[in-house]
């Protein structure tokens, strides 16, 4: 058991060594971010306009749909995927529809605002956080259970780390790709890790635990073919793969959500306290819920901008905190099998 263990660690912090470095080469290469200060709603119609940034200044005002972007098309995928990106003092040309009348706006971009920077700061802090918790919390317990949290956790604290500007290419493509395999991955295993978790969820005996990976496996599919063949961005597209993001993320999310709220009611209270099953369901609920709430309304109204939302991510700390607590409280772990 214990060759096995050493061997899953020592890979599983390699894993996590290299998706550190990747995010500490993005957190170096974050002085370079140039800044615009408006939002879209995906679908190339702006929803906020910052006050007191670039776009503000040009003009641009929520409601305005986005036609061109740098001389470029916002439907052409191909010619965006060869294009440099934007530094800091570059002036774009946008081209928006504004009731019925196109506009050419001028904005000049500028370096990340203070708020901005710090925010991309605590991301990067969130990914060590969960990173370094599962690393820790499967050294020290060493079971088939802490193993899946390390795996989950790990591949999750990718999630938040910004890697540096790839020039635009073959690499900046399988780039993109590998990184949305690794974030479907890390969302699943996520949902997989609630599902193991004393007591094992019935979901995951016989043929239907195959369900658990299938959603995730289609997205990246299909994100892979999108990123090689560069289809025109038109908006039934976007709005296909906005609802196909959507449905999965909830899909995942809700998993976790509905199968630790079910195993904590099944419970005793002894059961909750010996099996850290309390502290699972303070993390998922702090972790998860307020991204659900916020999440299924933007889906439904892609306009609406709730208050405090870009500090929302910030709850996600709560997940691999009261995680760990919970698996370090368990007297008895599940021994890996040798």
């Amino acid at each position: 058991m214990e060759n096995q263990s050493t061997k899953y660690n020592a890979l599983l912090f390699i894993v996590g060594l290299l998706f550190i470095i990747w995010g500490v080469l993005g957190l170096m290469d974050s002085k370079n971010y140039a800044y615009s200060g408006y939002s879209t709603d995906g679908n190339n119609t702006i929803i906020q306009v910052r006050e007191g940034s670039p776009s503000e200044a040009a003009g641009l005002m929520v409601g305005d749909v986005m036609k061109s972007y740098d001389g470029i098309a916002v439907e052409d995928t191909k010619s965006f995927a060869k294009r440099e990106r934007t530094e800091i003092g570059d002036v774009i040309d946008v081209v928006v529809d504004r009731d019925g009348e196109e506009q050419t706006l001028s904005i000049t971009y500028s370096e990340l605002p203070a708020k901005n920077a710090s925010l991309n700061m605590a991301a990067f802090i969130m990914g060590l956080l969960f990173v370094l918790l599962g690393l820790l919390v499967h050294n020290k317990k060493k079971s088939a259970l802490s193993l899946s949290f390390a795996i989950f956790s790990v591949f999750f604290g990718f999630v938040w780390f910004n890697g540096p500007n790839i020039e635009p290419g073959f690499l900046d493509q399988l780039v993109n790709s590998l990184s949305t395999t690794l974030v479907m991955f890390a969302v699943a295993a996520m949902a997989g890790f609630a599902l193991k978790y004393p007591p094992k969820s019935s979901f995951l005996d016989g043929g239907s635990s195959k369900w658990l990976y299938a959603p995730a496996a289609v997205i990246v599919v299909i994100i892979w073919i999108l990123n090689f063949s560069q289809p025109d961005s038109t908006s039934t597209l976007n709005t296909t793969m906005r609802l196909l993001f959507g449905v999965i993320i909830l899909y995942y999310f809700g998993m976790a959500l509905i199968t630790l709220i079910r195993k904590y009611a099944k419970a005793s209270t002894e059961e909750r306290s010996a099996s850290g099953l309390n502290l699972m369901l303070i993390g998922v609920v702090l972790g998860i819920l307020p991204f659900l709430i916020n999440f299924i309304i933007t889906r439904i109204s892609p306009s609406t901008i709730l208050p405090g939302s870009d500090y929302l991510f910030l709850t996600f700390a709560f997940i691999p905190i009261f995680f760990a607590l919970a698996l370090m409280k368990m007297k008895k772990a599940e021994p890996i099998e040798s």
